[in-house]
């Protein structure tokens, strides 16, 4: 029955941390898997095998560390296509928005604790009976200080028939709530250690940005993630690499909740190929395969660098680490745990050649009733365009993104600023990098 589910996605088959996750019939587990190791879908699988098999009705709330990671969730799990409604809850989403979708009488509630717990105080989730739980990146959750959400939200719950709390890295601090039950820890941390090498590059002087530069102008990588400690220092970077031509996206928590969504579609859909960052997409994310890592600040923790390399090599493929530091800046001491081979710098620049995909902005969304399939309709009828030519189409609330292939250019211009998708007037217009 679990495979069946796992099925209705029409992916691959289950990989062997799943099966052996879902061949227990334990109601209290917990999950310690890597990044990119498929724990959402054996989490989410889980879940609905154990709904079945109550014939129930009841409500399940899904926790999760941060805005970007529920929305990845809500898409996990709608691509199972259970038939059970789910409402997504985050800050910088309307509010009554979500209110409205709550009085749907929704089966599924993925949210940030701070959300949940907002919804609790005004009494919007007073008639749904949540008795099924789950916390995605428990550990992550802890860390950032949701524990008086977590433990305010659980007793306003039900009885929990299920809990399953899911971790990339071993659980150390196990609140109070949660001594009454008996859980079944599924530890795939040792199985599943990617395979990555690492390399140390040291600038000349102490100018990295110019080391940094000539690196990724002359390696080629298909995707990269740049890694700072510091918003200002992801800022001067991008800013740095678009004077040399290379445009990118930028990721960190000082930006506004639209713009972070965006970033992360332009590095999923191919239009960039670099993401700059900080340790807010260290884990958690649902980003591409990655053939490289830079360090060029380090995290005070080799916890927190382990996550950061864990974003290559993932699901057992094979990725580069690079640490770049200055005759003044000697890598932190718990690289030492590490075998690091070093690598020479790059002499001279070359030119960045342009990505071959471009992203299109539609003036409409979800509130429009606009769906992807929608979206593809009107390029390839109303458009010509081949479906081959179509990419990454992301849907949001009150717009829509889509990437196209840089030979569709001309199709596009033609038709700017205005089109009719759904007998809706639309604003189409080449979305800015």
């Amino acid at each position: 029955m679990t495979t069946s589910i796992f099925s209705n996605t029409n992916l691959v088959a289950p990989n062997k941390l799943q099966e052996n996750y879902w061949s227990t019939n334990d109601s209290y587990k917990i999950l310690l898997a890597n990044t990119g190791t498929g724990k959402t879908f054996a989490f989410l699988v889980e879940l609905e095998k154990n709904l079945q098999k109550l014939n129930s009705d009841d409500c399940t709330l899904i926790l999760c560390p941060s805005r970007e990671l529920a929305q990845q969730v809500s898409n996990s799990y709608s691509l199972l296509r259970t038939g059970r409604k789910s409402v997504t809850c985050y800050g910088g989403h309307k509010f009554q928005f979500e209110v409205q979708q709550i009085n749907e009488n929704p089966k599924i509630i993925i949210g940030t604790p701070g959300r949940i717990a907002d919804h609790i105080n005004r009494g919007t989730l007073a008639g749904l009976t949540i008795n099924h739980l789950i916390i995605d990146e428990y550990d992550k959750t802890l860390e950032l200080g949701f524990q008086k959400e977590i433990e305010f939200i659980t007793e306003n719950c039900s009885i929990f028939k299920s809990i399953q709390l899911v971790s990339a890295t071993e659980i150390k601090e196990f609140p109070s709530i949660f001594n009454q039950f008996s859980f079944k820890t599924s530890n795939f941390l040792l199985e599943e250690k990617p395979k990555y090498e690492l390399y140390s590059l040291e600038s000349e002087g102490n100018d990295k940005l110019v080391t940094l530069v000539k690196y990724i102008s002359n390696v080629k990588n298909n995707n990269t993630l740049i890694f700072c400690s510091h918003r200002d220092a992801a800022d001067r970077i991008k800013q740095h690499l678009k004077e040399f031509g290379k445009e990118t996206a930028l990721y960190h928590g000082g930006l506004e909740q639209r713009d972070r969504e965006h970033a992360l579609y332009l590095f999923k859909s191919g239009c960039v190929d670099t993401l700059i960052c900080t340790d807010l997409a260290s884990r958690g994310l649902d980003i591409p395969e990655l053939d490289l890592v830079i360090h060029y600040q380090y995290p005070h923790s080799k916890e927190d660098f382990i996550h950061r390399n864990g974003r290559t090599a993932r699901m057992k493929a094979e990725g580069t680490v690079l640490l770049i530091h200055s005759e003044s800046e000697p890598l932190p001491e718990y690289c030492n745990d590490f075998e690091i081979n070093k690598t020479k710098s790059f002499e001279d620049f070359k030119d960045f050649k342009p990505s071959e995909k471009f992203p299109i902005y539609l003036s409409a969304g979800r509130k429009d009733k606009i769906r992807k399939i929608d979206i593809v309709g009107f390029l390839t009828k109303d458009v010509g365009l081949k479906n081959e030519s179509i990419g990454l189409i992301e849907v949001y609330d009150q717009h829509s993104l889509i990437s196209l292939s840089i030979y569709e250019l001309k199709s596009i211009k033609n038709l700017l600023p205005h089109v009719k998708i759904k007998k809706q007037k639309v604003k189409i217009s080449l979305f800015k990098l």
